[in-house]
């Protein structure tokens, strides 16, 4: 598909264009759906999975606490890998934000 696209746009840009400013504009489409092809690696869209010890290293906290959290309801896991929990970096770090805006 991507090929054809450019075959499409190049016959446009023939039509309308010097060589020159074809070239620039060709490699300017290029660009942009290189960039439209990739993934986002923006940090707010990419949605991490931590285990225990990441969550740990992450908070400051012990696993005994990470474990209390969890018991209480606070801070939820998403799954498990064999007997550890694991748990989505956002709601780790929105657990934070959200206990350290209320005290």
């Amino acid at each position: 598909m991507k090929k054809e696209l450019v075959e499409i746009i190049a016959k446009i840009l023939d039509v309308e264009s010097s060589e020159k400013s074809r070239d620039e504009k060709m490699d300017l489409i290029l660009a942009k759906l290189e960039k439209m092809e990739k993934p986002p690696e923006c940090e707010s869209e990419r949605n991490d999975h931590l285990l225990i010890n990441e969550v740990c290293a992450l908070t400051r906290k012990s696993r005994v606490t990470i474990w209390y959290w969890k018991k209480k309801g606070l801070l939820k896991p998403v799954g498990k890998s064999g007997k550890n929990p694991i748990y989505l970096k956002s709601d780790v770090l929105n657990f934070l934000y959200d206990n350290h805006s209320e005290n």
